[in-house]
């Protein structure tokens, strides 16, 4: 136990030696960045090779147009509300449509774990945590509050996908940035 929680032992997974040849200036590069994050350079590298894995299989496997995360805010601020509600209905279909393209079933766990978390992660568009339990659900989205219309356009893009998935949202709250949806799977 850990601060009152379980610390969850990982099995080793077993690896291969390989031999890479790096330039020297990307090396020097590779070697700050795992010392900022105090990993081994072995463990840093291994970190973003299997993020650029994850990233080209569930979110970049169908197109997507890559630009400014700022340049993208500026254009949800510009829009009215309507608007970003019309976007954010789209959310189910987008999603839907990215599961068929990777072979994944469109379910509350895989949403989860292969949409929400992979988009917060990687696309940085709001910090993601959720809890489970038996089959209660807690998802906590937090974003850039200082442009409150990109809440909006978040909470508005999550609630369609979460109904789509045929969960009974029990309470939705939203304050300071922080978007939080507490539901029962009925699954």
């Amino acid at each position: 136990m850990w601060g009152g929680q379980k610390l969850e032992l990982l099995e080793r997974q077993p690896t291969n030696r390989v031999t890479l040849r790096l330039q020297t200036d990307l090396l020097e590069i590779l070697k700050q960045e795992a010392s900022k994050t105090d990993l081994t350079l072995n463990a840093f590298i291994n970190k973003i090779l299997n993020k650029n894995v994850i990233y080209e299989e569930n979110v970049n496997a169908i197109l997507n147009v890559v630009f400014p995360h700022d340049f993208f805010l500026l254009i949800v601020d510009k829009l009215d509300e309507d608007d970003i509600e019309e976007l954010a209905d789209r959310g189910p279909g987008v999603v839907k449509k990215l599961f068929n393209v990777i072979g994944m079933q469109y379910d509350v766990d895989h949403v989860i774990h292969n949409y929400f978390a992979v988009i917060g992660k990687y696309c940085k568009w709001f910090e993601f945590s959720h809890k489970v339990s038996h089959n209660k659900y807690r998802l906590v989205f937090c974003a850039d509050s200082t442009i409150p219309k990109w809440i909006s356009f978040l909470s508005y893009y999550v609630k369609p996908i979460l109904e789509s998935l045929k969960v009974i949202i029990t309470n939705e709250s939203q304050h300071d940035g922080v978007i939080v949806f507490e539901f029962v799977s009925k699954n």
